[in-house]
């Protein structure tokens, strides 16, 4: 009889050994693939109002940290919930998600306990009985002049009718474009939709995420959204907005230039962490008309540098400059020089807030117009 229970009691020991060693976790990695990334959102939604053993101490900085392992993991990753726990507050909720912004596309140095390893390989289980959504890629221009702003909106399109127990909890993916030369990528922003306030965001552009930390190159936006603990993906619903500014600061020899968006890397699970399969992707483009070059019986002045710091230079060779206007793309006129018939005139442009501005220069042969970017 003994001899039967000395293996049984060595599995115990082990079992309990095994339970019981600390997780080593980096805060804003939820699913331990190695990086921070919008796709960390994901497992914060399935796990949120998850409650256990705070982590002490306890800190948002990228760098790896012993943690007391929960005894709940993610349901089919069977990734500890202590990974997910990014503040070690004992709780997970939506505050976890700063941890992500803080230390987005930051990379593992030593490895965390246990080691990480790519995150959907673990995603086993799929929801076959659940619809396939769409995603819709539109614009709300087809043609658009070398000038002012441009608007793409992705949707999740569903069939009507679906349950939300055949929903989905979060959808990640990237979106991908053409860095054209009139796109100013460094102004590119992104609106998630706020409707309804169920939701979690992460959202990268070339210069913004939740917070500070490492950015997406140009033309390259990561985004992610999830449900509080529950599926809320299950109608067609915009997941948001992109915000082109388009200038024509560079002058193109082509005639125009096509613009559109791509989708990839898509993961869509629902609350049990199953996996929801993608339907189609419908991408409409837009037609960017380059711009001309200014007619030669204008004035000719020159505005440098371009882009410009915090003084504007404005060179008119051929004839005095009179007066000097600087406009906002509203309309509204922020700074207005006069001159006394001089070539040059140096402009104070520091307090203006980052963007495009429009320059209008009134000289003796006639009115000069043209945009710099702050």
């Amino acid at each position: 009889m003994r001899l039967l229970l000395y293996p049984l009691v060595i599995c115990i020991i082990t079992a309990n050994f095994c339970q019981g060693q600390p997780v080593v976790m980096y805060p804003g990695d939820t699913n331990n693939d190695g990086t921070a990334n919008h796709f960390d959102l994901l497992p914060i939604g399935i796990a949120y109002g998850s409650v256990g053993p705070p982590r002490f101490p306890a800190s948002l900085v990228w760098v790896p940290q012993q943690a007391e392992p929960w005894p709940q993991t993610l349901p089919v990753s069977q990734i500890n919930l202590a990974f997910v726990d990014c503040n070690g507050m004992d709780t997970i909720n939506s505050l976890d998600v700063v941890a992500i912004g803080l230390n987005y596309d930051s990379v593992q140095g030593p490895p965390a306990f246990p080691p990480p390893s790519p995150y959907q390989p673990k995603l086993t289980d799929t929801c076959f009985s659940c619809p396939k959504p769409d995603i819709a890629i539109t614009f709300n221009k087809d043609v658009v002049d070398v000038t002012g702003e441009l608007e793409a909106y992705i949707r999740l399109v569903y069939p009507p009718g679906v349950p939300s127990s055949l929903g989905a909890l979060g959808i990640a993916f990237d979106v991908e474009y053409h860095y054209t030369n009139e796109i100013i990528d460094s102004l590119t922003q992104v609106f998630p939709d706020q409707f309804p306030a169920n939701r979690m965001y992460v959202a990268a552009t070339h210069t913004n995420v939740l917070a500070t930390g490492s950015l997406p190159p140009p033309g390259r936006i990561g985004f992610a959204a999830a449900g509080r603990g529950q599926n809320v993906f299950f109608s067609t619903d915009t997941l948001l907005t992109v915000e082109f500014i388009i200038t024509d600061m560079i002058i193109r020899d082509e005639a125009a230039d096509t613009f559109s968006l791509n989708i990839s890397n898509i993961l869509i699970l629902n609350r049990l962490e199953q996996v929801i399969c993608m339907g189609n992707i419908t991408r409409d483009s837009v037609i960017i008309v380059s711009a001309k070059a200014p007619p030669a019986s204008g004035p000719f002045v020159r505005i440098l540098p371009n882009p410009v710091g915090d003084i504007l230079i404005v060179e008119s060779p051929e004839s005095p400059v009179e007066k000097v206007e600087i406009y906002g793309l509203n309309g509204a006129c922020v700074l207005q020089e006069m001159a006394s018939e001089q070539n040059r005139i140096e402009l104070p442009v520091g307090a203006l807030s980052p963007g495009l501005w429009l320059v209008v220069v009134q000289t003796k042969a006639g009115v000069f117009t043209n945009k710099f970017l702050k």
